[in-house]
């Protein structure tokens, strides 16, 4: 085995024998095993499964429920031998499979946090000195001493994936015990992930959220009933796997309004961009083949016609062309951050939403960024800042010659932008606090005064500029309906190079 190798996995199988009948007493199960009347049906939960993963490489698997998922994970953690070929894992591992394995329910947290690390192979002392850590990053102090059987499926996952990461495994196995905690414990995981990510650990991932793969890995792996479907690049299997749905015939299909039809501009699809049923936030619609949002396609489109006169290529169709790019985005999961995550020179901005608008106005936190950038792509988190023209000064000075900032954002149409000025009311926007509205009247002198060449272009329009009024006008009727159904804006894209210097 290579040295860059953390796991191998070769052409494993795994079967079950299964009853095929219903025996309900030792002695009917003696009777008819003297008799020879003990029937078995060989179930394959995993079929030759073969495959390697790289040292420090985080590498997903996805399927549908029952395709053998856990049951492999289970083989590679050393729980279940697989009846036909061998794995290999290099170092330790810390596996998070199933949630509860390893507690017993009448103990205390406490004494649970000692049962569990003593499973894992951790010493009493070492628990000791690691415990106000576990405790703090499970944030349950509070019901330490309660008996774990009285604790939530959200409260265990906490304890457990705490335990698990409180040092750096060699490889740590996560099986959808992120999908039982609340979103702020899933970012908190997620951010803990990344955190041993950099620091070299392997993370084999599974999970049912196709965001949170997309978000994670580097590699996936699409399992269906049993048998290897695809492996390879994060981007290109998840959108087969996302695609699995359109394509059974018998498939109940979920009810979507289709926005529009068209060629998607990330993956090169025909594909219905698609939102709920009366959504009126339209550029969120979706692509139906990659799940990129309509007002990225249009980003991506807008820049491959004006900075390569491409008027009907997708990103993908010229993936070659970025190899030696240096990106940067404001995004760190959906479609546009798992087709950029194939290249070297890719940085996306950590955090959760709030965070990546505080990083954007720390000056030190921009000037660490590369002074070599060929694009920085900004959706919508402008909207969330108090000064965006220093924010895009800052930008601009880490573009390279010909380097160029592409930006997505909610543009009132036929309106003067109000910078810097208190709305009567406060309106939020994924949690952050919306500090400035910006309209299309002046848009460009915005970016003027940012050192920036730009020019606005717009992508689609459903609504009248009568219809886009801006929040604080309709207070009552905002903080009465979700978002999405209250907000209307067109999709705009703003393409913007960084001006000569004289």
């Amino acid at each position: 085995m290579e040295n860059d190798i953390a796991i191998k996995v070769d052409h494993v199988s795994m079967h079950f024998n299964m009853a095929s009948e219903k025996i309900d007493s030792m002695k009917e199960y003696v009777i008819k095993a003297l008799k020879h009347e003990l029937f078995f049906k060989d179930f394959v939960a995993v079929d030759d499964a073969c495959f390697e993963i790289k040292k420090g490489e985080v590498f997903g698997i996805v399927g549908t429920n029952g395709s053998g998922k856990s049951t492999l994970l289970k083989i590679i953690s050393g729980i279940l031998t697989p009846t036909e070929g061998n794995v290999i894992v290099k170092g330790t591992i810390a596996p998070l499979i199933e949630l509860g394995a390893g507690f017993d329910g009448d103990l205390t947290a406490r004494e649970n946090i000692f049962l569990n690390g003593a499973i894992l192979g951790y010493e009493k002392e070492f628990i000791e000195e690691k415990f106000t850590s576990i405790v703090d990053f499970a944030e349950l102090w509070d019901f330490l001493d309660m008996p774990i059987k009285n604790y939530s499926s959200g409260m265990v996952a906490r304890i457990a994936f705490a335990i698990a990461t409180v040092v750096k495994p060699d490889v740590l196995i996560v099986d959808e015990i992120l999908a039982v905690g609340d979103f702020m414990f899933q970012q908190k995981c997620e951010k803990r992930i990344r955190e041993l990510m950099s620091e070299g650990t392997t993370v084999v991932i599974v999970s049912h959220s196709i965001d949170q793969i997309e978000s994670l890995c580097d590699r996936v792996i699409w399992i269906e009933k049993s048998k290897t479907r695809m492996i390879g690049k994060t981007f290109d299997v998840c959108n087969a796997y996302r695609n699995l749905q359109n394509e059974r015939a018998n498939a109940v299909q979920k009810e979507y309004q289709v926005v529009a039809h068209e060629k998607c501009r990330v993956c090169g699809e025909e594909a219905d961009f698609r939102d709920e049923p009366g959504m009126t936030y339209k550029v969120e619609g979706f692509c139906s083949h990659c799940g990129a949002s309509i007002r990225v396609s249009d980003m991506m489109g807008t820049y491959l016609d004006k900075k390569f006169g491409l008027k009907d290529s997708s990103m993908t169709q010229e993936c070659d062309r970025f190899q030696d790019y240096h990106i940067f985005t404001t995004t760190n999961r959906g479609a546009l951050h798992s087709f950029f995550s194939q290249y070297e020179h890719y940085l996306p901005m950590e955090g959760s939403f709030m965070e990546r608008c505080r990083k954007l106005e720390d000056a030190s936190y921009i000037d660490s960024l590369p002074y070599d950038l060929d694009l920085i792509c900004v959706e919508e988190v402008l909207i969330c800042v108090s000064n965006p023209i220093e924010v895009l000064k800052n930008l601009a000075k880490h573009l390279k010659k010909d380097g160029t900032i592409l930006l997505t954002m909610q543009m009132y149409e036929g309106q003067k932008t109000e910078l810097g000025k208190k709305a009567k009311h406060k309106i939020y926007w994924n949690g952050a606090q919306i500090e400035n509205k910006w309209g299309s009247v002046d848009v460009e002198e915005v970016l003027k005064q940012a050192g920036l060449i730009a020019e606005k272009v717009q992508g689609h329009k459903w609504y009248e500029e009568d219809e886009i009024v801006p929040f604080g006008e309709q207070y009552e009727k905002l903080t009465s309906t979700h978002p999405f159904y209250f907000y209307k804006f067109n999709t705009w894209v703003i393409f913007a190079n960084k001006a000569d210097e004289k």
